[in-house]
């Protein structure tokens, strides 16, 4: 799906067209929104699919029209009827007339932008955004950590009282869920530390 956006008067708006200054959000886009975006934007296809690879790694890539920005954001994932926290990659490009961002789902880091509930959000300002998205990751990345951290506390109670394997299991789960969360909350609290 292929949505453009652009701020104006102090409030975000939909756009039909891609104009200058715009932001253009992809959100599990198709083989041919791929093409169709990189061609208008004159961006690699493969820039523009990398984040759609659940294995994609974080990373930076500068080429001479255009950046893309490649980081790791949480993502509930449900299992047995029970959530489970995961990461995926999101793509965030830049060219000279628009920032595009890509990932495979929604997420209420961009939803927050799309609903103008972010103050001082302006779409025509690539650098704030890019500073802004990766704030709201920082964020949810800690807000995930403290409700990991909760139900943590209620397993490892739980276990002291049944000592069944289940409890065992949920708590092996959600270390799990950890291993992917501690490293990129850190990485991310440093990075806004130095910028």
């Amino acid at each position: 799906m292929i949505q453009i956006f652009m701020t104006e008067d102090g409030a975000i708006h939909q756009k039909d067209e891609i104009q200058s200054g715009a932001w253009i959000a992809l959100t599990n886009p198709t083989a041919t929104e791929i093409l169709e975006i990189s061609e208008t934007c004159g961006i690699d296809p493969d820039h523009v699919r990398a984040p759609l690879d659940e294995e994609e790694r974080s990373r930076i890539e500068v080429e001479d029209d255009y950046t893309l920005i490649l980081v790791d954001i949480p993502s509930i994932e449900e299992r047995s009827g029970k959530d489970w926290y995961v990461t995926i990659p999101l793509g965030i490009i830049t060219t000279e007339e628009a920032i595009i961002t890509v990932c495979l789902e929604e997420t209420p880091i961009l939803a927050a932008f799309m609903d103008g509930r972010v103050k001082d959000f302006h779409t025509y300002m690539k650098t704030r955004f890019i500073l802004q998205i990766l704030y709201k990751n920082a964020s949810l990345f800690l807000q995930y950590l403290r409700i990991i951290d909760k139900k943590s506390d209620l397993v490892e109670r739980k276990l002291h009282q049944a000592q069944k394997n289940q409890e065992l299991m949920e708590l092996m789960e959600l270390e799990k869920s950890l291993l992917y969360l501690v490293p990129l909350s850190v990485l991310m609290r440093l990075c806004l530390r130095n910028c």
